[in-house]
């Protein structure tokens, strides 16, 4: 987590920062990026970043969890969450698909986490706990509908849900994201969501 102070900034200073942190990692991966060219691009002395973050680390692991909340985030404002069950919303692929054409970026710093076999896991976690409660809202949506189990504990479902999906989302946008033809690459989503959509009803569907 960053330090009080970074919290303290405005919501486009701490942007901007990530942003010029998230550039840096994309172009350089994590070892090469310097603190120095970051707080640079960011408008910040380099003893500021050290203010904010305890080190490279921690910066990187925070990247992670704060591009995650931008999608969620950037999601909320396409479609109805607060009303969608889990089955739409995982099935909502034109809001993702136009939400990653604006954040190219993003997903590209989401790609570099594989290949940061060190910085994987503490990432993955971080997104995680920053999704859950997010997910949890929808499964319990789900259970109001009659469209999930009632009788599994919250917590167990959504433990499921994003071991089922969370493969399959990072396949996707490794494989996918540079597709040009927008209209074929939605026919194709659809498609696998239809199956990967029969996977989950079987396992958690009411």
């Amino acid at each position: 987590m960053p330090k009080e102070t970074f919290l303290r900034l405005r919501d486009e200073k701490q942007e901007s920062i990530l942003r010029a942190a998230i550039h840096a990692f994309v172009e350089h991966g994590f070892e090469r990026a310097k603190i120095g060219d970051i707080a640079k691009q960011a408008g910040v002395a380099t003893g500021s970043i050290y203010q904010y973050f305890e080190d490279k680390r921690e910066l990187f692991i925070y990247c992670a969890e704060w591009s995650l909340g931008v999608f969620m985030k950037k999601l909320d404002q396409r479609a109805d969450v607060k009303n969608m069950d889990i089955y739409e919303y995982f099935q909502d692929s034109v809001s993702k698909i136009e939400v990653i054409g604006e954040e190219r970026e993003l997903v590209m710093f989401l790609q570099t986490l594989s290949r940061e076999p060190g910085l994987m896991d503490a990432s993955m976690k971080a997104m995680y706990e920053g999704g859950n409660d997010y997910i949890k809202s929808l499964i319990q949506n789900s259970k109001a509908k009659g469209v999930v189990r009632t009788d599994l504990d919250d917590e167990l479902l959504t433990e499921y849900f994003i071991a089922v999906t969370e493969r399959f989302r990072m396949r996707w946008v490794e494989q996918k994201v540079d597709f040009l033809d927008v209209d074929a690459q939605n026919q194709e989503i659809q498609r696998e969501i239809g199956q990967m959509l029969e996977l989950l009803k079987n396992g958690m569907g009411a």
